[in-house]
């Protein structure tokens, strides 16, 4: 009921309407309206709207710690596969030098140039194929090898000898020297493909223009000595479990892919040093191991060494495969060397 103007009560369809009790007042702020989905989020969420300086540089610390760790151990998985497939690589060289042995009742020699060999060269020339080095002022001519040749006969380098033991008969028949062998290359050092001399500080070289490929094993000197010496077993007196008959090559890092031959030359030509070590013209040379770097110079004339972080691979004349550590005193390898020397052999240095 309400009272009209005219202060009589009033009535609706004959009820009378009463007053009833005020509605209670209400609190804005405790109001209990809903709010929007996230609204109560995005008002909490105003007071910090990002990371602060400090907690980004401790993310970024975590990130650079984890990214190293990653790379690191990465890099460490993949010269573990790649010193695998060196040792893997030695062994399949020592098989075919001992298949060579079994067959022909030597092994092979490093070849060399018999005084009168030439190739033809891609223009049509015929060209000896040499090295004039630079600081020597001296050329070194050699051969290249030929399927027609007996081994005592053989210009090309034990490496070219072997080629029918490793599944590589068609180059070993056609003389396809820019074709590569896997087995003759360390993955953690170069690729395998084939590249043309290029002439450097070091000298120049003829190779007739062509692409040749290279190796990273090079031969005991006194074991597989130049042509016309081939040995026979019997003549490793001192044991073949004892001697050294093939190991990594020292090389200066710079030279991986330039093209240069300088100590480098491809593993079709014979005589070189590109396929021989252990040699030299000073007491000492021919009997370090030495990793390959930036500084080291010209400590990779003669000597062995690898681009593996701790050490490189050697193949015993057994076909064993061992490894040892870089700087090795060359006072034990010495003995490893000499195959009919009665040297007393220790085994300190082998990791």
């Amino acid at each position: 009921m309400f009272t009209s103007s005219s202060g009589q009560s009033a009535t609706c369809k004959g009820v009378p309407l009463t007053p009833g009790p005020s509605p209670p007042p209400v609190d804005i702020a405790r109001s209990t309206t809903p709010r929007r989905a996230g609204e109560r989020g995005a008002v909490r969420r105003s007071h910090r709207a990002g990371f602060t300086v400090i907690e980004l540089l401790v993310v970024l610390a975590i990130i650079s710690i984890v990214l190293g760790l990653i790379l690191a151990g990465v890099a460490k998985v993949r010269e573990v596969a790649s010193r695998t497939a060196c040792v893997n690589n030695l062994r399949q060289i020592g098989l075919a030098m001992h298949l060579h042995q079994t067959r022909q009742g030597v092994f092979p020699s490093n070849g060399g140039w018999d005084g009168k060999q030439t190739i033809q060269a891609k223009d049509g020339k015929l060209v000896v194929v040499s090295v004039k080095e630079h600081y020597l002022n001296l050329t070194f001519q050699y051969g290249v090898g030929e399927p027609t040749k007996t081994p005592r006969d053989q210009p090309g380098s034990w490496a070219y000898a072997i080629l029918p033991y490793l599944d590589a008969r068609a180059n070993y028949e056609k003389r396809a020297w820019h074709r590569p062998v896997a087995e003759y290359v360390c993955p953690s050092r170069r690729t395998k493909d084939p590249q043309p001399a290029v002439n450097d500080k070091h000298g120049n070289y003829e190779g007739g223009g062509w692409l040749w490929a290279r190796t990273d094993y090079a031969a005991n000197a006194r074991v597989i000595p130049n042509r016309p010496k081939c040995l026979r077993p019997e003549h490793i007196k001192d044991g073949k479990a004892q001697t050294i008959m093939i190991g990594e090559k020292a090389m200066h890092p710079a030279d991986y892919q330039t093209g240069t031959w300088y100590w480098d030359e491809p593993f079709f030509v014979g005589g070189s040093g590109g396929t021989q070590r252990g040699f030299g013209t000073r007491p000492g040379e021919g009997t370090s191991i030495v990793r390959d770097h930036a500084s080291m110079g010209f400590t990779f004339r003669y000597n062995w060494g690898s681009a593996h972080t701790s050490g490189a691979n050697f193949l015993f004349a057994d076909g064993s495969v061992r490894r040892f550590l870089h700087g090795t005193e060359p006072a034990l390898v010495e003995p490893m060397l000499t195959p009919a020397g009665r040297d007393v052999v220790t085994e300190r240095g082998v990791e």
